[in-house]
């Protein structure tokens, strides 16, 4: 979401200037849907709920709640990026979803954005957006206090400290070290995922079941473009910390050396682990 400098996370961390991030979105969706779908319909969404979803980007989550919840049913996303929420609203308006809806705002001002946003929601969801805030839990109370007693609160992130290819390559190293050192350059929490459990529960919610997944591939259908793609889009932090170039980076011919990599060793590669977690807020007093 947001980044102020090292150490702070309050501005979106990655380019929407020189490259198509709404783009890298919906192909990252690809890969990560299927996890989130199972996700949610676990944990309890369901037909005809009424759901509140943070940091919609180009609306892929918001849509995929509201393929689950049906016409019945109803989302309401949250996306400060006016790009971002242009785009959410045009595709979740092609795609005849006309129950999901955007409004505009700041996750750290959520109180003011839902007070016209209706009667209280029965779920909370979001993938990738908890580890752009400062305080993950300040924002988890703020959403539940928009939720109806025995409410879903469900949220989907990553952890970026694994080992991403195998075996190891030079250039599949360097890639890694790249990112990570872009992520703590601006703060966001690149273990965002092991903390859920933690964040849940300093948001005053029970303890939350937990779920982590990936997707690993090798050969012709390894996904290298998630890597070569989120690298690019992260190249003006990089060289704005001094830590890289984008001629040393090289992202036009990014992919292909990183599946060049894999064929030369027969290799595998890891292409994001996301932990999802739920719980629900207390039942209303009998």
């Amino acid at each position: 979401m947001s980044h102020g400098g090292p150490g702070r996370a309050t501005d979106y961390v990655f380019d929407r200037t020189r490259a198509d991030e709404e783009r890298r979105l919906e192909k990252q969706s690809a890969i990560l849907d299927p996890f989130t779908d199972r996700l949610f319909r676990d944990a309890g969404l369901a037909p005809g709920m009424r759901v509140l979803e943070l940091g919609s980007g180009a609306g892929d989550v918001a849509m995929l709640a509201g393929r689950i919840v049906g016409p019945t049913g109803a989302v309401v996303g949250v996306e400060r990026s006016p790009v971002a929420l242009e785009t959410a609203r045009r595709r979740a308006a092609a795609a005849g979803l006309h129950h999901v809806t955007f409004l505009p705002g700041e996750l750290s001002r959520l109180e003011g954005i839902l007070d016209s946003a209706g009667p209280p929601f029965d779920a909370v969801v979001g993938r990738f957006v908890l580890q752009f805030v400062p305080d993950p839990s300040a924002i988890l109370r703020a959403a539940t206090a928009a939720l109806r007693p025995g409410a879903l609160v469900c949220f989907q992130e990553c952890d970026d400290h694994y080992t991403w290819a195998y075996p190891a390559t030079p250039l599949w190293d360097q890639v890694r070290t790249w990112l990570l050192a872009a992520l703590d350059h601006v703060g966001v929490e690149s273990r965002m995922g092991l903390r859920l459990f933690q964040t849940f529960r300093e948001a005053g919610l029970r303890d939350p079941n937990l779920r982590l997944e990936a997707a690993i591939g090798g050969g012709e259908h390894a996904p290298v473009f998630v890597w070569a793609d989120v690298l690019r889009s992260v190249i003006p932090t990089l060289e704005q910390a001094g830590i890289a170039t984008e001629a040393e980076i090289d992202p036009d011919t990014l992919a292909e050396r990183l599946k060049a990599d894999l064929t030369a060793t027969g290799g595998v590669m890891i292409s994001i682990v996301v932990v999802g977690a739920w719980s629900r807020t207390a039942p209303a007093p009998r």
